[in-house]
């Protein structure tokens, strides 16, 4: 079960897209709701360098501090807003790398983490959703941050490839698939599939069906540098509300390369994602 749901806020409106989601997921599993909170301090610059002293200093860090202390406010009235229980946690920090680092060691103590998938633009810090990917332990639930209304998990799709990574989102997507009304296991073969790839994915909709999952297979084709276009053809053609998928590739560096299958999701799938490594 889904029971600890995590999300990064930070008072813009961009916490209406994750609040929605976070409450979709709560609202499905009754669910405990954590936001953390990172409030940027300037770095501490040395008596005498750039002609800051140390009162000037204390002056950056105090009125840091003091907007910091706003957006919290603004921030616990949302959750407070919501119908489900929650709570916050405050981190001062100077740059992007302590809040990555600080929501990896939170994340794993909780089933998953909401935020907006990258696109580009600053949605999240630097790094956050590659470090929280490849080093939580847990799955993360990305939504696109244009604020559409989020829809029930009617059609649950899992990509799959036979690799440990899709194992491992299978798993963790397995409370989402009890809840949905239809769900699809998608293979993207080759043109020309082999035998072994021609029945891939049919032991995963037998496990399904043993967690009383009544799951059906699906086949695409496409090529490896275009199964992210297949994948989101396919979520388009069976109207989608949530795609399942491990990160592609055989390693960290390979799977986060621009132009990659993980890449190329991450950054342009139109539908919420759950995806695990």
């Amino acid at each position: 079960m889904i029971k600890d749901v995590m999300v990064r806020l930070d008072g813009t409106p961009a916490d209406d897209v994750r609040l929605a989601a976070v409450g979709q997921i709560a609202e499905i599993f009754d669910s405990h709701i954590t936001g953390l909170l990172f409030n940027g301090l300037p770095p501490l610059v040395p008596d005498g360098f750039n002609g800051a002293d140390a009162n000037e200093v204390t002056r950056l860090l105090d009125a840091a501090r003091q907007a910091g202390d706003a957006i919290e406010a603004t921030v616990l009235q949302r959750l407070a807003e919501l119908p489900h229980p929650a709570n916050l946690r405050r981190f001062d920090v100077v740059d992007d790398g302590d809040a990555s680092d600080t929501a990896l060691q939170m994340a794993r103590a909780a089933d998953t983490f909401v935020a907006l998938r990258p696109n580009g633009r600053v949605s999240e810090p630097e790094g956050l959703v590659e470090n929280l990917l490849f080093g939580a332990g847990r799955h993360l639930f990305l939504v696109p941050d244009e604020l559409k209304p989020i829809t029930p998990f009617e059609t649950v799709i899992v990509a799959w490839n036979g690799s440990r990574e899709s194992a491992r989102a299978l798993a963790e997507a397995v409370p989402y698939l009890h809840e949905a009304r239809k769900v699809v296991v998608l293979v993207v073969e080759g043109l020309h599939p082999t035998e072994a790839e021609a029945l891939m994915g049919n032991d995963v909709v037998h496990h399904l069906r043993h967690h009383g999952i009544n799951a059906i297979k699906y086949r695409a084709v496409g090529q490896e540098d275009e199964i992210a276009d297949a994948l989101i053809e396919e979520c388009r053609k069976l109207d989608a509300n949530l795609l399942v998928m491990g990160s592609y590739g055989h390693s960290r560096l390979h799977e986060l390369l621009p132009g990659s299958t993980t890449d190329r999701m991450l950054r342009q799938s139109p539908f919420p994602l759950l995806v695990a490594h």
